[in-house]
């Protein structure tokens, strides 16, 4: 019997000391943080695929109105001044879309355009004197021209800006000529000489900024237009009967397009513009599900 009593209070004591020590470990040692919810939720958004086959893939159409800066690259090269002309006018249609399904920055555009080009000789204040061509005679030309652009573009979109770049090729040409001076021949002075060149191609390109109110976007470009094309044969200087039509096989001249062109425009977006990587995508999808911030609509 005293051997029953002596178990039974060894095991009060024990459970007593086992309480006890519970007690004075919890309230020592601060339970570790309830951080399983935290973690879950982590665990969670990153096994989220996100979709983004629309990823700054979206198109637009716009028109734009400016001037055009023309000039000749001439060889052998010759004084000249940039003249001026209003008139550029474009209309454009530009598609946005991932190149190789992955770099969201790219798109393409293509268009017609209406603008000028042209030369205008300096004089020589020495000897009072303005280069003419032996041909040409004329001190400076005014062409009126209409250019088809085929561009690739790179871009950047926040909500409420876009910078971009363009560069490609172009083809055109030329509709009509004005030629000013005083040795012009009247005859040629709105018209064409057999040997000049009307067809027009060359390299294109440019940079611009805009600025968006959905789904307009205002901007203001800069391009540079280099032709590839001579706006003359090059061996018809000395026409026939001049005495030095020889001349031709050894005194060759070129004229090159080298126009600058400054315009402001509007593009009408045909689509949801995303304009979003696909770190911002998880991040918003994330607010959206646990609500860490207001969502924004784009």
């Amino acid at each position: 019997m005293m051997r029953k009593h002596l178990i039974v209070t060894a095991a009060l004591l024990l459970a007593f000391g086992l309480s006890a020590s519970a007690q004075y470990f919890e309230s020592e040692i601060a339970p570790p943080p309830d951080t399983t919810a935290k973690v879950f939720e982590q665990m969670y958004v990153d096994t989220l695929t996100i979709k983004v086959p629309a990823l700054n893939n979206y198109s637009s159409v716009g028109f734009s109105f400016g001037l055009t800066s023309t000039a000749m690259s001439f060889n052998p090269t010759h004084g000249q001044h940039r003249d001026e002309y209003f008139g550029y006018a474009s209309l454009r249609f530009t598609h946005y879309e991932k190149m190789f399904d992955y770099l969201p920055y790219f798109g393409w555009q293509i268009g017609v355009e209406y603008g000028h080009e042209g030369y205008h000789f300096k004089k020589n204040d020495e000897t009072d004197y303005t280069f003419v061509f032996y041909k040409e005679r004329s001190e400076q030309i005014k062409m009126q021209v209409v250019e088809v652009p085929f561009l690739a573009m790179i871009h950047y979109d926040t909500r409420w800006a876009k910078f971009f770049a363009d560069f490609g090729l172009y083809a055109g040409y030329r509709l009509s000529i004005e030629r000013f001076g005083p040795l012009v021949e009247e005859a040629y002075r709105y018209d064409w000489y057999d040997s000049d060149r009307r067809w027009d191609y060359g390299l294109q390109g440019g940079a611009g900024a805009g600025f968006f109110l959905d789904p307009f976007e205002f901007f203001f470009r800069v391009e540079l237009r280099y032709g590839w094309s001579s706006i003359f044969e090059p061996d018809s200087q000395f026409p026939e009967g001049s005495g030095y039509e020889d001349r031709n096989a050894y005194y060759w001249r070129f004229g090159y397009p080298f126009d600058m062109m400054y315009s402001v425009g509007v593009n009408i977006n045909l689509g949801k513009r995303y304009g979003k990587t696909k770190k911002d995508l998880k991040r918003e999808a994330y607010d959206i599900v646990y609500g860490t911030k207001e969502n924004s609509n784009q």
